[in-house]
């Protein structure tokens, strides 16, 4: 018996996706604003450049997480972005 996948759906491109291939950005109660820690409103991301412009120049992340979202996150979300794929290329 397989589990099946948890979808989400991007905040930018609107694809539905499994949960664990999205970036995760939270809204906690004290309306601060964290990646993939803690319980509050969320929003996801695709794993892709694209996404994350799109995202950034469109205030999607606002819209979503119903509060501003500092340039520290996008930043943070951009960085993870760039380790994920220097991790794919060494492992080829």
């Amino acid at each position: 018996m397989s589990a099946r996948p948890i979808l989400r759906r991007c905040v930018s491109c609107r694809q539905l996706l499994d949960r664990r291939l999205l970036l995760r950005v939270i809204r906690l109660p004290a309306k601060q604003v964290v990646l993939d820690e803690g319980m509050g409103r969320s929003a996801y991301l695709c794993a892709s450049r694209e996404c994350l412009e799109e995202a950034r120049r469109r205030k999607k992340l606002q819209r979503a997480l119903r509060c501003q979202v500092a340039d520290s996150i996008h930043t943070a979300l951009q960085q993870r972005l760039e380790e994920s794929r220097a991790a794919a290329s060494e492992a080829r």
